[in-house]
């Protein structure tokens, strides 16, 4: 077989010749492509809980009402016992309407407002027992609804007062009003022993005269006219009244 050693030499000769010109020539290589896989879906995150914003000091805004609890103290000395409920605004802070019910129960104890007369007393009662008449603390706005369903049209500014129902505007128990010239308490005081001296039966009044107190059955909130703030029916054990407005 003389052919082989012929092949072979013939081979070795190429390499040879193929070495000399410099390495074998190769391909190109393919472009790198950047191959990402698509992420896998993931479970979605939690919902990010936000603290409860404070509860407001104010009444809400629903038109519903929770109801203060309990019996309250009988106030005053002497004559019939008047029995009512104390109810605010939902939604309203736990200690809105309780705390509501002792300033009611406060200003309406005390002896400067109508129990001071000796001729009738008053006592909170619960929802659960007959009231002749529910003191509501309401927004702006349910108190205008409120008034209007009764024919009084307040403009959402005033509290009113309608057959069983005293209604004390929630702003007005927030702030008083602009320039009334006293502390937000003597405000509240005659915005309570005002309303309730409507559900007694009294009328509006004058200011007597320049200096002198507001009787508490004017209508302060809309200007004292030359009167200083006064929030109580009965001054230095007497009922301190005013001209009546006609």
């Amino acid at each position: 077989m003389a052919t082989h050693p012929r092949r072979i030499l013939v081979c070795l000769v190429l390499v040879v010749l193929l070495l000399g010109l410099g390495e074998v020539p190769q391909r190109d290589p393919l472009p790198q492509v950047a191959v990402t896989e698509a992420p896998s879906p993931q479970p979605p995150a939690p919902p990010v809980r936000v603290a409860a914003a404070p509860a407001p000091a104010r009444p809400g805004t629903s038109g519903r009402f929770v109801f203060a609890a309990g019996y309250g103290p009988v106030l005053g000395s002497a004559g019939p016992v008047h029995r009512f409920r104390v109810a605010v605004e939902l939604p309203a802070p736990k200690s809105l309407a309780p705390g509501f019910a002792r300033e009611v129960d406060r200003v309406l104890g005390d002896p400067r407002s109508w129990v001071g007369g000796s001729a009738l007393r008053l006592r909170r009662v619960p929802h659960t027992a007959y009231g002749e008449f529910t003191i509501f603390l309401a927004s702006a706005g349910t108190s205008r609804r409120m008034c209007r369903g009764g024919g009084l049209e307040t403009g959402g500014f005033t509290s009113c007062r309608l057959p069983r129902q005293v209604i004390i505007n929630g702003t007005r128990w927030q702030s008083a009003i602009p320039g009334y010239g006293a502390p937000l308490g003597t405000y509240r005081a005659y915005a309570l022993n005002h309303e309730v001296g409507h559900q007694f039966g009294h009328g509006h009044e004058s200011c007597p005269g320049r200096g002198r107190p507001a009787p508490v059955m004017m209508q302060q909130t809309y200007g004292l006219k030359g009167c200083v703030p006064n929030p109580w029916p009965y001054l230095n054990g007497r009922r301190y009244t005013g001209p009546p407005t006609r």
